[in-house]
């Protein structure tokens, strides 16, 4: 037998699928009058409401369901045809604002159509436990502690970190041309926002960011979620940014903004630990008959960003700047090794690309989503084909965990 063969890894097979979602697109949070004094220009009004999901949104959002259907009926996890068996596939969705549990509708109207899936979520009375436990109090922050997180992952000073970013800073003040004469570093008496200084604040939710950083990420997220929108171009930073490489080069302070407030281990950990155990112990529940093979948990771009700092993996998405865009998916995917029983776990990020949402683009075997196939630290030694076992994962989320922040299974 040649050696090649001898060797060759085992073929594993899908048993189930967890998948943890940003919501679709959405109009920016502020309104024109409230983004008015970020900019010497007027701001577009967009055809919906402050923070809502936009028909755009929801459109590729059913694409993409119907892209997971396509994929993961190939791989056997659900059927080519009809409806899955009932509570084969379930979804979650946190309350915090209503276009999530919208998209997670749009998302399973495009898997399953005319199957009568709904998505499941908490009243909106109150913080979700499983995706805002320290909105919800139970499993609060300290804000000494999560100070010196940011601080440390800042590198120890936050204007330090934006310097790393001033790049796009600039071409972000060259664009919304207002200078401010309050809240300059160095006690400058105006400057733009590359001169901004970056503070700490808190809020209910944790170490609240603001200056520099902050407010060139919501103005940078604002352009990208116009282009991906199919805004015209004029709508899109007044004309002047309406390419994806022109987009690209204004994204980092939202990326940073990210890594800054949820990737830290400390922050990571109490935000997430409740929504983590949940994707752990879905992935430890081997399926039986009519039990969940395609589990959905859909949430916000915090979610995404704390995830990754849960599991000390970083992403970048060719093609797509925004680290978290709407729609993007991290994908945990139980395999079985036939030869043994052994089960491993396969991480990948699903995304479109920004020429995909702005061509609102219809996924299929010959157009499919992007895809960045992950590696979990410390299993380069014992994986298969990419595929860690899961007892490696379950081990570093067990150190990544607060032990003092419960689970709240939906």
């Amino acid at each position: 037998m040649p050696a090649a063969a001898a060797t060759a890894a085992p073929a594993l097979i899908l048993e189930k699928s967890v998948l943890l979602m940003r919501h679709g697109i959405r109009s920016p949070n502020q309104t024109p009058e409230q983004l008015a004094k970020s900019a010497t220009r007027p701001w577009p009004a967009w055809p919906v409401g402050p923070g809502l999901l936009t028909e755009r949104g929801e459109t590729l959002l059913r694409s993409l369901g119907g892209w997971y259907r396509l994929h993961y009926a190939a791989a056997g996890l659900l059927p080519e045809t009809g409806c899955p068996a009932s509570g084969t596939v379930t979804n979650w969705a946190d309350n915090a604002a209503a276009r999530i549990p919208l998209s997670a509708q749009a998302l399973l109207d495009g898997l399953a159509p005319d199957c009568g899936l709904k998505v499941a979520f908490a009243p909106q009375t109150a913080p979700d436990l499983l995706f805002n436990p320290v909105g919800a109090g139970t499993c609060p922050i300290k804000a000494g502690l999560a100070q010196k997180a940011v601080s440390k992952a800042a590198g120890g000073d936050l204007d330090d970190a934006s310097a790393k970013v001033r790049p796009a800073l600039r071409k972000l003040q060259a664009l919304v041309r207002v200078r401010s004469v309050a809240g300059c570093a160095n006690g400058e008496s105006s400057c733009g926002i590359e001169g901004l200084a970056n503070l700490l604040g808190e809020s209910p939710d944790g170490p609240k960011l603001e200056g520099g950083i902050a407010r060139a990420a919501t103005i940078g997220e604002n352009f990208l979620l116009a282009y991906a929108d199919g805004r015209p171009d004029s709508e899109i930073a007044w004309g002047e940014a309406t390419t994806p490489e022109a987009l690209a080069e204004l994204a980092p302070p939202r990326n940073l903004f990210l890594a800054l407030t949820r990737k830290p281990a400390y922050l990571a950990a109490r935000h997430m630990t409740s929504l983590g155990r949940a994707v752990l112990a879905e992935l430890e529940a081997a399926p039986a008959a009519n039990t969940a093979r395609l589990v959905l948990f859909t949430g916000r771009d915090q979610h995404l960003a704390g995830m990754s700092g849960l599991l000390g993996i970083d992403w970048t998405l060719p093609g797509q700047p925004d680290d978290a865009a709407p729609g993007t998916t991290l994908a945990f995917e139980r395999l079985r090794n036939p030869a043994n029983g052994q089960v491993y776990v396969r991480l990948r990020v699903w995304y479109q690309t920004l020429v995909q949402m702005r061509g609102n683009v219809q996924h299929g075997l010959a157009t499919p989503p992007g895809e960045a196939l992950l590696k979990v630290p410390g299993c380069a030694r014992d994986e298969i084909d990419g595929a860690c076992p899961l007892p490696v994962l379950r081990a570093r989320l067990d150190q990544a965990f607060a032990p003092e922040c419960p689970i709240k299974a939906p």
